[in-house]
């Protein structure tokens, strides 16, 4: 059983991990790049950024990264349908699913997981749910907790994406490039300041025109994917708050994470 609820919340803290990262809802220092080092070393790098020659009718890095950045401090709430492709590097083996996400400012987020089989996972910005309907059970985690550091940087941070990662523009020579978006889509991969397990690296495919993230590529340490590619993208929809609370149906057996891993 503890086995199958760290696995739960693994997945849950690596979503948390995609949509804060994708939406610009901001990184904590936490996550990297933090006190007056961190903001020099920051800072030199968006001048080296600023510098940087782009190919012709292309956008230099730090511009596309600033409309990006940009575009989603304007959003209040967001809303898209998704499809998740999860590689386990050590398994060799994709599992795939589909859904719809919303996400409002500050910290709120849902994930409707419709295929293959239907889930929740919620943040009512204190405790973390994962709902599963088929099995009548839902798994809760108080935020607070320390065993989702890099998702809480994300949740309660107001950094911003050039001081918090590395981040450079994939050239669409690199053989790589043709897997994610088409020509046009800018590719930036972000690295972070600072290591991080859950986080080796991000890839941002974005859209030239609303410089909206159209699809996020998360490596971890062990080579392990998480892409998510978006679609139907809208922004303040003015989703309401009540779409973040959960409470169990009744006969729902409702699991405490911390009380497990005592």
């Amino acid at each position: 059983m503890l086995s199958r609820v760290s696995a739960s919340v693994g997945k849950a803290s690596l979503l948390l991990v995609i949509f804060f990262s994708a939406v610009g809802v901001g990184v904590a220092t936490a996550a990297g790049g933090g006190g007056a080092g961190g903001a020099t070393t920051a800072s030199r790098r968006s001048k080296e950024l600023a510098k940087e020659q782009a190919p012709p009718g292309r956008l230099p890095t730090a511009v596309v990264v600033d409309r990006v950045q940009r575009r989603y401090d304007a959003a209040q709430d967001f809303r898209a349908d998704f499809n998740q492709t999860l590689t386990s590097q050590a398994m060799n083996r994709q599992t795939r699913s589909a859904g719809e996400v919303l996400l409002k400012k500050p910290g709120l987020m849902r994930w409707n997981y419709r295929t293959p089989e239907a889930r929740m996972y919620l943040s009512d910005g204190a405790l973390l749910w994962l709902y599963e309907p088929e099995d009548a059970q839902a798994f809760k985690q108080d935020l607070k907790s320390s065993q989702l550091p890099a998702a809480l940087a994300f949740l309660t941070g107001t950094g911003k994406l050039a001081e918090q990662f590395e981040i450079e523009t994939v050239p669409r020579t690199d053989p790589d490039s043709s897997k994610f978006g088409n020509p046009r889509d800018y590719l930036l991969a972000l690295h972070p300041r600072q290591a991080q397990p859950q986080i080796k690296s991000i890839l941002f495919v974005v859209e030239p025109d609303t410089f909206e993230v159209r699809e996020t590529v998360i490596t971890d340490a062990q080579g392990n994917q998480n892409d998510v590619l978006f679609s139907n993208i809208r922004t303040n929809t003015l989703i309401p708050a009540s779409t973040f609370r959960f409470t169990p149906p009744a006969g729902v057996r409702v699991i405490d994470t911390a009380r497990l891993a005592k």
